[in-house]
């Protein structure tokens, strides 16, 4: 799965990077799955270094991608009550790396650590989710603003075209988005604090 990566990051090519992505996913959710946990941590952090290569070569969407897939695996990994989450989670507050010019990228990995910071207070994880604000504490509040604005509007979960992974990755069901609000909460209450 790695050579077949770096293949598709050498030669730009984003839809097949998409792709390929999708089933290196679905093959360390199956290490979780099956007890497998050291070779799922060794993929995510080879997951952790590609994100890094996509934001140097300029691929945002590629970072972006792996941002939502790791956050996916974190919350595999709650969902089964695996000690491995604490690690996957870190390697998922790695991902963001500020580069100049590479906005884009940055805000979408932003994106994928808000909606896991609102699923972990939907299942009443707060300590956790706390742990995914105190690392963005330091964002702009314009650029809080801007991810809470577009993770707002996203009302379906389908994508408008046929994919493989036939989800539109900022989507939260309401229960999970009703969350989000106290996520961004904690954003304001020091604002309001210091004012």
């Amino acid at each position: 799965m790695n050579s077949y990566l770096r293949a598709t990051l050498n030669a730009k090519d984003v839809r097949t990077a998409y792709n390929v992505l999708n089933q290196y996913r679905l093959m360390v959710e199956a290490f979780l799955r099956s007890g497998q946990h050291a070779s799922a941590l060794s993929a995510a952090t080879y997951l952790k270094y590609y994100a890094h290569v996509s934001y140097d070569l300029n691929l945002p969407f590629v970072t972006e991608t792996i941002a939502y897939d790791v956050g996916a695996l974190c919350q595999l990994a709650c969902d089964l009550g695996l000690a491995e989450e604490d690690s996957l989670l870190a390697i998922l507050l790695e991902l963001d790396r500020p580069t100049p010019g590479q906005d884009r990228g940055l805000k979408g990995v932003r994106k994928a650590q808000v909606k896991l910071g609102a699923y972990y207070l939907m299942i009443g994880a707060e300590g956790k989710a706390r742990r995914i604000h105190a690392d963005m504490a330091s964002e702009p509040a314009e650029r809080i603003r801007a991810i809470r604005v577009e993770l707002e509007r996203v009302e379906t979960k389908d994508f408008w075209e046929i994919i493989d992974r036939g989800r539109n990755f900022e989507y939260m069901p309401p229960v999970q988005k009703a969350a989000m609000a106290q996520f961004f909460a904690w954003f304001e209450a020091p604002r309001r604090a210091g004012a």
